[in-house]
């Protein structure tokens, strides 16, 4: 009896976290654009505060999100290789099921 309420609830919930994940990515990008721009005047190494009172610099933030989307390459590039692993088994071998 619930459930078409239960689906008008789950849609709102999905698209409210998809609302909010959207508008973190869109301001990722303008702080980024901002250290940028910042690092190009030649004003990289002054500091701010974050939002739990560290101090940073903004040659820091771009060093930190490179090597975000460094980590995230080496990870995706050892998925690939662990896939294309057993790939080559189940070719090799035959698919089976995990029952030994």
């Amino acid at each position: 009896m619930n459930e078409p309420n239960e689906h008008r609830k789950c849609r709102w919930i999905c698209w409210s976290i998809f609302l909010s994940g959207l508008a973190a990515a869109v301001e990722l990008g303008r702080f980024i654009s901002v250290a940028i721009d910042k690092v190009a005047s030649g004003h990289g190494l002054d500091t701010y505060r974050t939002f739990w009172l560290v101090e940073f610099n903004y040659i820091g933030v771009l060093v930190l999100f490179a090597a975000i989307v460094l980590a995230l390459l080496v990870a995706g590039g050892m998925w690939l290789f662990d896939w294309w692993q057993w790939r080559s088994l189940a070719q090799k071998y035959g698919h089976r099921n995990g029952n030994s």
